[in-house]
Formats: structure tokens, sequence, C-alpha cells
């Protein structure tokens, strides 16, 4: 049998707590997730326990309100892709001096150009932001492999 292969994800689904999903929460996401990385609300199914942003790259996250929520430590994460260098730094500056109560990591770049950093804002999950350069082998080291 062929192996399948795949050809992009198409969504991610995080749960938060019940009560979380409320209109002043809706807001600040958008207000910063669409200021930050252009994430955009998909309308077409409102619900007050189910919000749907589409994040790029015709993906889209789906979160939840859950009566047990996900709970995650420092590791797990998503990566998005910018498309440069210097989009990655700027982003790092930006988010870095935009005076919200956020958790960022350190930015890692390699010898390569390739650059890479983590950031955690009103999700469970933290975010890395990554731009790997063309011909880039690898992005070592990578403060958070494990030896």
């Amino acid at each position: 049998m062929a192996a399948a292969i795949t050809t992009g994800l198409t969504h991610l689904a995080v749960s938060v707590p019940t009560g979380t999903l409320t209109p002043a929460w809706r807001r600040d996401f958008l207000d910063f997730y669409g200021s930050v990385l252009g994430w955009t609300e998909i309308e077409n199914a409102p619900r007050p326990d189910r919000f749907t942003v589409a994040i790029g790259g015709g993906c889209y996250m789906n979160i939840r309100e859950r009566a047990v929520a996900m709970a995650c430590t420092d590791y797990e994460h998503f990566g998005v892709s910018v498309q440069s260098a210097e989009d990655a730094e700027a982003l790092f500056v930006q988010l870095g001096g935009s005076g919200t109560d956020l958790e960022l990591g350190q930015m890692v770049r390699s010898d390569e150009g390739t650059r890479s950093f983590r950031f955690r804002y009103l999700l469970p999950l933290a975010m890395e932001i990554q731009y790997f350069s063309p011909g880039a082998s690898d992005m070592s080291p990578r403060p958070w492999a494990a030896p």
C-alpha cells in the first residue's frame, strides 16, 4: 500500500475553560491577533461556545469551551511561518514592545539566516514564529530541543 501524502495542515482545535469566550475575550483576541498576524473570525456558524478564526494559508483555528480544557506546559505549541527574517525580527520587536501581558521567549538566530521564537497570549498553546532561510540545514541550537 502506498503512503498517503499530506498536503498541509487544515485546522487546529484548542479548548479553553467554560466561560472564556466572552464578547470581550473575542474582541481582545481579534484586536491582538488581527493586528499582529492578520487573523480574522470566520463567522459562518457563530456559537457561544465556539470561536473559529482564519489563520492563513487555508488553515483555521477552532477554539471551543470545554468543562475540562487543555492544559499545556512550556513545550506545547504550534508553528507559523513568516516570509522573511526581517518579518520575524520586526514581529519579535513589536511583541516585546506591545505592552501586552504575553509570554515572549528568546529569538533564535542561525548563521544561515533562520529565525524562530515563541510567544503565548490568550491561548493555552504557545505559538512559534519561524522563518527558514533557503538552504538552511537546521535550527541548531534550539534551546527547547531535547538533547
